[in-house]
């Protein structure tokens, strides 16, 4: 069963992501609407102004999508970087702690992990705890 590009034109979100469309797949639509439309009843100018206007609204909130996402990520890499050199426990993807000191950050399918000095890697969205190096030598 494949789903209808044709459905989501009006929508500001595509139900398939695989589909892809861009702008120019739903110019190139409403440019076969216009030619395949009934002479006898012709599809009006607002009608036309508001398919442009919600293409130019899709185009806009995917470029703000893709923005937010970029400076989300600038910003989880910056925070991660701060916690070189610092103690860290957490939990892994299966919910097994997970303490060490971290090495390195880096960017892994989008998000940001944490190599640790133990040849672990814990992602930054799984960290529950932050400690100096000295604090925990002091237990």
């Amino acid at each position: 069963m494949t789903t209808s590009p044709l459905a989501s034109i009006g929508g500001t979100q595509l139900p398939n992501k695989s589909l892809g469309l861009k702008t120019e797949d739903f110019i190139k639509m409403m440019v076969t609407q216009l030619q395949n439309q009934d002479p006898l009843q012709p599809t009006k100018n607002e009608e036309l102004l508001a398919q442009m206007s919600q293409i130019g609204q899709l185009e806009a909130s995917t470029d703000l999508q893709t923005s937010l996402k970029t400076i989300t990520l600038q910003n989880n890499l910056s925070s991660a970087g701060n916690l070189i050199g610092k103690m860290i426990t957490g939990q892994d993807e299966r919910g097994v702690p997970v303490q060490g000191m971290v090495n390195s950050v880096k960017v892994v399918d989008g998000a940001v992990s944490l190599e640790l000095d133990n040849g672990k890697a814990l992602s930054l969205s799984n960290v529950t705890g932050i400690a100096a190096l000295g604090a925990t030598a002091a237990k």
